[in-house]
């Protein structure tokens, strides 16, 4: 019989909520593990972007851009006439980021020869290009060509920005009166330099990132303001004609430099300042600093013999001496203090005339003596020797003029004829510019009009008298003076046909180091008034050492004198005199003066200067050149119309009229009988402190 079948016991199925559990369980932990991974997250985040965002953001500006300041368009130099002689152009400068860069060496080379690197150059732009910085300057300005040529090369990390570069059309002429722009566009010698705040304008902010590409860009973060523009009262042709002839005389003479200035005496208004040898302002940098010394302002030298001029003009003026004097001139020498003063010609006997017109030392000396120390110091002082002449230039010399209870026993004979005592070329023209416009000191001034870019005036410069030196009847006696050493003196290779020149020459021995002076060395000069009677302007032109065997200031200077200003005066339309007039004198009173009666033109006072927009009064202008006249209107801001040809015989308005801007004035030239100029209006002009 079969055995008992054994059935194996079921085991009830495991509940389905047992696994659920696990699985959540599991969903638990992976979900508080994320949660927790992301609140970690996110407080790193809030950490780098909020609370060290600021720091973050400063160190990925210092990697990847830089703010540059670009310096603005400064502006333009023009002279009188509104022709530019400086200007600024747009330039393209070239930088590197150096992170950018893959290869510095390769680069580098690649540069080297469009930039005509030197080696040292070639070693320092690689050093620069391995550094891990954000920016670097490359090359600053360069050509368009050296642009092109760069660009071409298409290499990584190269970019360039737009800057302006100072450009001088005329390349040398008026260099040194100019002056030059560094790189930093900030001004470094004579206008620009004297000016730099008006003419710089406000620079430009400019921000270089590297783009998605790793490109270098540029992005204007502030726009730039244009400089102001500044008219000089120098003339381009008149500069043109000084630069020329002094280099050449420079050059035929051999000398180691030259100056010329020229001034408009009634105004103080500088026409030309030449130095020579001067340099190319678009290349500073290729001359020594020597060169780029604005030598008219800024050299002081004893002037020689046309300092006679000044002693000669204080003698009349106290009345110690009359034209016609005869002066003892010691036979050629006299002793004063052991010391033997040689004159350069033996001399006995001269009138007061030829002493001027001969230039004897010892004859001039005598005059010196009767003024006495204080009273000559006094001219001296009052014709603005020892002190700037306050002309808008840098580096003005004061030049030396030591106070009277330091002179010795020799000081007042000697600085008679133009030793023991420094002048620069400004101080020694502006001097003589008081003989020539009557009497008055003027302040010189070389710029004319500043002036915003859209034309607005900023700042005008006016005729400002100092203080009245001369009297008229002064004046009169020492033009016919000075007219008798171009006639028959020592002046005669100064005449100009047409014209009548009253001038002086000058032979100024150099002063050696350890005291004494030169046998060889010397400056010869020459100082002229033209038209004498009717001034147009007054030259001074002096060569430093010239070599020869005839390189006296007759010699050398006159003729450049005359090279100078005979063209000048065709370009300012000045017309030749009649033979009559040139030849005939003033009249004389039987002690041999000028008749008080007789009105010169260089005693007329200045004509006053008026700024459109200003009320003033039509001044009496009879009498007047119709240059002048003219001129006068022109600066005042009226239109004139000329009829006829000479002098002013009348006018309209009449003088006081009210004027106004717009207003325009015509006059009537013409000359007086017997071919007489008209009288010239009474008056002085205002005289500042």
């Amino acid at each position: 019989m079969p055995g008992p079948v054994l059935v194996p016991p079921v085991r009830p199925p495991r509940p389905a909520l047992a696994g659920e559990r696990q699985l959540r369980l599991r969903l638990t932990l992976l979900a508080l593990g994320v949660g927790l991974w992301a609140v970690c997250v996110g407080v790193r985040l809030f950490h780098l972007q909020v609370l060290e965002r600021a720091d973050f953001q400063r160190l990925a500006a210092r990697q990847s851009e830089r703010t540059l300041t670009i310096a603005p368009r400064r502006g333009a130099i023009l002279d009188r006439n509104g022709r530019a002689l400086a200007v600024s152009v747009e330039a393209e400068s070239l930088y590197a980021v150096p992170q950018d860069v893959s290869d510095p060496e390769g680069t580098a080379a690649a540069l080297a020869p469009v930039l005509r690197l030197e080696p040292r150059e070639k070693r320092d732009l690689v050093a620069q290009l391995r550094r891990n910085r954000a920016f670097v300057w490359v090359r600053r300005k360069v050509d368009p060509a050296t642009a092109r040529a760069v660009r071409d090369l298409q290499l990584d990390g190269i970019g360039f920005l737009a800057e302006s570069r100072r450009y001088y059309p005329k390349r040398e002429l008026a260099a040194p009166l100019l002056g030059y722009v560094g790189l930093d566009n900030t001004g470094m010698g004579g206008i620009e330099y004297a000016f730099d705040g008006e003419m710089r304008g406000r620079a430009a902010k400019v921000v270089v990132r590297t783009d998605a590409r790793r490109r270098p860009v540029g992005q204007a973060d502030r726009p730039s303001t244009e400089g102001r523009t500044v008219r000089l009262t120098i003339d381009e042709t008149l500069q043109h004609l000084a630069e020329r002839e002094l280099r050449r005389s420079v050059a035929e003479t051999r000398s180691v430099s030259g100056l010329a200035v020229m001034l408009e005496p009634h105004t103080g208004e500088v026409l030309a300042l030449a130095s020579e040898p001067g340099f190319n302002a678009n290349s500073f940098a290729d001359y020594p600093g020597a060169r780029r010394v604005n030598r008219a302002v800024a050299d002081a030298y004893e002037p020689g013999s046309i300092f006679k001029v000044i002693t000669a003009a204080a003698g009349l003026q106290e009345k110690v001496v009359a034209p016609d004097e005869v002066i003892d001139c010691g036979n050629g020498a006299v002793q004063i203090a052991s010391v033997t003063i040689n004159d350069h010609n033996v001399f006995t006997q001269l009138s007061f005339r030829d002493v001027i017109a001969k230039s004897s030392d010892i004859g001039i000396m005598r005059v010196a003596q009767r003024l006495g120390r204080q009273r000559f110091e006094r001219y001296l002082r009052d014709f603005g020797f020892g002190q700037a002449t306050g002309v808008e230039l840098p580096g003005e010399a004061r030049g030396l003029l030591r106070p009277v209870a330091r002179w010795s026993e020799l000081s007042l004979p000697t600085l008679s004829f133009g030793q023991e005592i420094a002048v620069t070329g400004i101080q020694m023209a502006n001097a003589v510019a008081v003989v020539a416009n009557g009497g008055y000191l003027m302040r010189p001034h070389v710029v004319a009009v500043i002036e915003e870019r859209d034309g607005r005036v900023v700042r005008r410069s006016r005729p400002e008298a100092l203080r009245r030196v001369l009297d008229p009847a002064t004046v009169e006696t020492l033009v016919e003076l000075m007219e008798g050493v171009v006639r028959t003196g020592t002046g005669k290779k100064a005449v100009l046909p047409g014209y009548t020149v009253a001038g002086k020459t000058g032979t100024a021995q150099k002063a050696l180091p350890r005291g004494g002076y030169s046998m060889e060395d010397h400056v010869a000069s020459f100082v002229g008034i033209v038209p004498s009677r009717r001034p147009a302007f007054v030259l001074l032109v002096s060569l430093d050492t010239p070599r020869g065997q005839f390189n006296q200031g007759g010699d050398v200077a006159a003729p450049l004198f005359a090279r100078i200003a005979e063209p000048a005066l065709r370009h300012l339309g000045v017309p030749p005199e009649d033979a009559e007039r040139v030849l005939r004198l003033p009249p004389r009173d039987p002690s041999g003066r000028l008749r008080a009666s007789w009105s010169a033109p260089s005693a007329q006072p200045p004509l006053p200067v008026r700024s459109p927009g200003e009320a003033a009064l039509m001044p009496d202008l009879r009498g007047r050149s119709a240059r002048e006249a003219a001129v006068w209107a022109a600066r005042s801001g009226l239109a004139v119309q000329l009829q006829g040809s000479g002098n002013v015989l009348a006018q309209s308005p009449a003088p006081g009229t009210p004027l106004e801007d717009g207003s325009s004035c015509v006059l009537t030239l013409g000359r007086r009988p017997g071919g007489a100029p008209a009288s010239a209006p009474p008056g002085l002009p205002e005289v500042s402190s």
